[in-house]
């Protein structure tokens, strides 16, 4: 019973510090390194702006947590994970595979996808648990909301075809041919 409450306590503790590493990894890069950049004119050190982060990055969550003390931990998980799959999916998929993903597409299906999901848990939060198929899919909201801003990003890239990036097919073919391809028969002067 120890070791199995040691190995829960194990996994717990690397799965929320790799997660607050690399939430404090995206502020410092994206929100406090440029703010410090502007505010001292440079003059500051990567390690305070990754601290700065590192605070906020454990202060927020903690504060939402003071200010929602009836949902529980579970509740926060699943919004993450809910919020992730109908966001970065759709993105990620369309991204790699369809070479018609534009700009606003893939934008559209972000918002979509973060409003459905976060509107759907907020829901579920406030009104608590429903019976039947409502409640079910208010409560595991990412069966609908994936498909929905899926479909979204594509209806949008298919309405604003000039907005699809110069050259994306040549970097979806990039990422899916191999690094090394033979060139020529076997025993001819592209095999070595």
């Amino acid at each position: 019973m120890a070791a199995l409450a040691g190995g829960a306590f194990a996994a717990f503790l690397s799965t929320s510090s790799g997660l607050a590493v690399a939430v404090t990894g995206v502020l410092n890069q994206d929100l406090v390194r440029p703010l410090l950049a502007r505010v001292t004119g440079g003059d500051h050190s990567e390690v305070t702006g990754f601290r700065l982060s590192a605070v906020v990055a454990v202060l927020v969550p903690y504060g939402l947590s003071r200010f929602f003390p009836e949902v529980g931990l579970a509740a926060f998980v699943t919004l993450a994970f809910v919020v992730a799959a109908s966001t970065f999916f759709p993105l990620l998929a369309l991204g790699v595979w369809w070479p018609r993903l534009s700009v606003p597409g893939a934008a559209a299906g972000l918002v979509v996808g973060a409003v459905l999901a976060t509107g759907a848990i907020g829901v579920t939060v406030l009104v608590g648990d429903r019976p039947g198929w409502s409640g079910a899919l208010l409560a595991q909201p990412a069966a609908w909301t994936v498909p929905v801003a899926l479909l979204t990003a594509v209806g949008v890239s298919l309405a604003t075809p000039h907005r699809i990036p110069r050259g994306a097919r040549r970097t979806l073919v990039r990422l899916h041919t191999p690094e090394s391809i033979p060139t020529g028969m076997p025993g001819g002067p592209g095999r070595r």
